[in-house]
């Protein structure tokens, strides 16, 4: 592993134990066994390395919704694949996400603004799956606004709560998000 994964790596372990607040840029360089100069070679600042860690995450979910635009499926297939693999991976990373919500986000306005930058190429992807499934009639009521508004609110839901807050099993959060999604696509068929 490099200099710069164990940072990266120890960063991640520590602001999940201790919050961001609380872990140093000692702390970080003690754990991962290298020293000061070496944490300054790859990150100007702990922020910098603390957003690092939320672009790659969001990269990946960026990745995971553009793969599931080129399969090629229906967009019921499309959206349901990308729930599932995007909160499989946000569980992996799910206590440097709390970090990012429940310390960053609601303090710090550089924080927010990143988010919502994400989010908003999120929603696009969202709106691209939406609207093939409208294109292809599979989708016969409602709009794509509600229906994106709809669909991320609920999953949204379920992350904070369930995957951040309640710390539910993969399993259980999986089997909500698909009771919830055949309700929702369910009413779609409406027409």
């Amino acid at each position: 592993m490099s200099a710069r994964e164990r940072i990266l790596k120890s960063a991640k372990e520590l602001f999940s134990q201790k919050g961001y607040n609380h872990t140093t840029v000692d702390d970080i360089v003690k754990h991962a066994g290298l020293s000061k100069g070496a944490f300054y070679f790859y990150f100007k600042s702990k922020d910098q390395l603390m957003e690092e860690l939320v672009n790659t995450m969001a990269e990946k979910t960026k990745s995971i919704m553009k793969g599931w635009l080129e399969k090629g499926v229906s967009a019921e297939e499309s959206i349901r694949g990308h729930i599932r693999d995007f909160l499989v991976e946000c569980y992996e990373d799910r206590h440097i996400a709390y970090v990012f919500f429940f310390e960053l986000i609601c303090n710090r306005e550089d924080f927010r603004r990143l988010y919502l930058a994400h989010l908003q190429e999120i929603r696009e992807l969202l709106t691209e799956l939406v609207e093939r499934g409208y294109r292809r009639g599979e989708f016969l009521c409602g709009s794509t606004k509600t229906l994106v508004n709809l669909i991320a609110g609920y999953v949204r839901l379920i992350y904070m709560e369930e995957l951040l807050l309640n710390s539910a099993s993969l399993e259980d959060i999986l089997k909500e998000v698909n009771e919830g999604l055949d309700l929702i696509f369910r009413g779609l068929k409406c027409g």
